[in-house]
C-alpha cells in the first residue's frame, strides 16, 4: 500500500506544471493549508507536516528531494526519489553545491526533524530554496501508514 501511495504521489508531482527559477519564488501550484504548514524558528524556510510536504513537493516540479541521514540509514528505508546528502558529514555543503541545482527547490528531511532543520539553515546560507519535513522519515511512514 505504501509504495502504491508513493507512485500515485510521484505521479501527480510529475503530471502537475510550474516552475521556480533562481532565487525568485512562484506561489505553489498547489494552495497548501495553512494547518499544514509549522511555524519554525527560522522564518527563511517552512516545515511542513507529512502532508503538507507531500503537497509542497507535488506542487514544484522539479523539486530535489534530499535524505540528510547516514548512508546506513538511507540504505534501511528512504522515500522514493530521494538523494542522500549526510548533513553531519564536513563535505555536506560541498555536496550540496555540487549535486544540487540552485534554481529548483530542494525539500530535506531526517529520522525525525532535527537534522533536517540544521541542513536547511545550512543550504539557505548557500542560496537554495528549501522546505523541511516535520518529524522526519518516521513521521512519513506514519503519515503514508495512516492513508
Amino acid at each position: 500500500m505504501k509504495n502504491k501511495k508513493q507512485i500515485l504521489s510521484i505521479l501527480f508531482f510529475l503530471a502537475t506544471t510550474g516552475t521556480v527559477m533562481g532565487q525568485n519564488q512562484t506561489t505553489p501550484t498547489v494552495q497548501i493549508p495553512d494547518s499544514l504548514q509549522i511555524l519554525d524558528k527560522d522564518p527563511n524556510f517552512t516545515t511542513y507536516t507529512a502532508a503538507g510536504f507531500d503537497q509542497c513537493w507535488a506542487a514544484y516540479p522539479g523539486a530535489q528531494l534530499v535524505d540528510v541521514r547516514t548512508a546506513d540509514e538511507y540504505a534501511k528505508g528512504h522515500i522514493a526519489s530521494a538523494r542522500n546528502i549526510d548533513v553531519k558529514k564536513e563535505t555536506f555543503l560541498q555536496e550540496a553545491d555540487s549535486l544540487l541545482d540552485k534554481s529548483k527547490p530542494v525539500a530535506v528531511y531526517c529520522k525525525g526533524g532535527v537534522r533536517s532543520r540544521m541542513a536547511a539553515k545550512q543550504l539557505l546560507s548557500k542560496g537554495f530554496m528549501v522546505y523541511n519535513l516535520q518529524d522526519g522519515y518516521d513521521g512519513w511512514l506514519r503519515y503514508q501508514e495512516g492513508e
